[in-house]
């Protein structure tokens, strides 16, 4: 029976991006994170200000496109699967967030 070692040796490379790299498109990643959830603090903010609907959607679809980055982010580095079911909920997640947006301009206060 093998050790407990090497069964973390086996299976740990495997469940763990342990080699990927921190680049351009990660910093951007980033960028993009941290920019998203400063809008929508904003757009909270001047929700509770002047109780328009409208903001209130805008600011989950900003908390969407986030939370969006990082699902991406956390396929890369911490479960590298292959899978592509991370591809169909960031997609089905885009779609959400057009959505919103697209809620956001047509609904009246």
């Amino acid at each position: 029976m093998p050790d407990a070692g090497a069964i973390h040796m086996l299976l740990v490379p495997h469940l763990l991006d342990i080699d990927a790299e921190f680049g351009t498109r990660e910093v951007l990643d980033v960028a993009i994170t941290v920019f998203a959830l400063i809008l929508m603090a904003l757009s909270l903010s001047a929700y509770r200000k002047t109780r328009l609907r409208r903001l209130l959607i805008v600011s989950v679809a900003f908390g969407l496109f986030a939370v969006e980055v990082l699902i991406r982010q956390l396929d890369d580095f911490v479960f590298a699967l292959g899978v592509q079911a991370d591809q169909m909920v960031v997609g089905a997640m885009e779609f959400a967030i057009l959505l919103l947006f697209f809620f956001a301009i047509v609904v009246r206060d």
